[in-house]
Parts: structure tokens; sequence; C-alpha cells
């Protein structure tokens, strides 16, 4: 894998951290240091049906963040909508910090990982493309959609790794 605008120093050095921040939060958990706030947020599925010119149907996912919350979110396959209906959180990527008030619509990026603090109640809604068509399916969408890591991608998520393969 070469380096590439997409694995340039300073997004890699994010996701680095991304990733290492993600692992001591899980951590703190996991110790009972901190609470886990994903049960508190409310997550409603809706599909559109099958349609069958494009093989796909269109599922959106609908997330209540409670103020205050920190999440850290999964590594996406593919270009998707957002959309704020609600509340404002602050945003960071591997491409800076945003605040982000409802009402308002994105792209997420192919690949991307993002940290998500509630500034406020926020509902936040994501929309993709998918062969499945029902809650029962929401394993196998997972799989299509999210990426386990970076490296499946084509993106370096260390930079050691970075620096070792462009010496």
């Amino acid at each position: 894998m070469l380096p590439t605008e997409a694995n340039k120093e300073d997004k890699v050095a994010f996701r680095e951290k991304i990733l290492t921040a993600q692992e001591r939060m899980m951590g703190l958990i996991a110790d009972g240091h901190a609470q886990d706030a994903l049960p508190e947020c409310k997550l409603t599925h809706t599909f559109t049906p099958l349609q069958e010119e494009f093989g796909c149907c269109t599922y959106a996912r609908q997330m209540f963040i409670p103020k205050g919350t920190l999440i850290i979110g999964k590594i996406h396959r593919h270009a998707h909508l957002n959309f704020i209906m609600q509340g404002r959180v602050k945003v960071s990527t591997e491409f800076g910090q945003k605040e982000l008030v409802a009402p308002c619509s994105f792209v997420s990026e192919v690949g991307l990982k993002r940290a998500v603090l509630a500034e406020e109640d926020t509902i936040w809604v994501t929309v993709h493309l998918t062969k499945f068509t029902s809650e029962q399916d929401l394993d196998k969408m997972e799989d299509e959609i999210i990426a386990p890591n970076y490296e499946e991608m084509g993106l370096i998520s260390s930079v050691t790794d970075l620096r070792r393969l462009t010496a």
C-alpha cells in the first residue's frame, strides 16, 4: 500500500489518535470507570422497498444522541448522506473539527471515522443504499456498509507504518 493523498501524515495521525481514544474509552467502560452511553442513544431503522432496477433499497438510521454524549463512529465503506434534524454537535475527523447545528445535511466521505460530542440533545440521520430490506438483516447490512479497519479501505492507520512505507 503506497501513501496517497488520503494517507498524508496528518490524516494518518488523526486515525491513530481516534483509534487510541476509542480503545481507551472502551477500556474505561469495561473497567467501570465510565458509563456506556450507547444504550441511551435510541435507534430507529427505516427501509424503502427494494428497487428492482437498482438491486437495492434505501436505509435510514436515526439516532437520538443525548446532550453530553461522546460517540466514536465506525468506518463507512461508501459516501452517504447525513442529516442533523435537531441539536448541535462538535465533530472531529481527519479533515478537521466542525460544529454542526440543525437543520443541516452533508455527505460523509468514504473511509471516514469521526468523534462526535453532542452539545445539545441531537437527532442524527444517516442514509445508505443496501441490498438488505429489514432489521432482521442489520448484522449483514453492517458488514456491507462498515469496514472493520482502515487497512481494508486502503488507508493507513499508524504513523509508524506510514513512515516505514515511505522510507
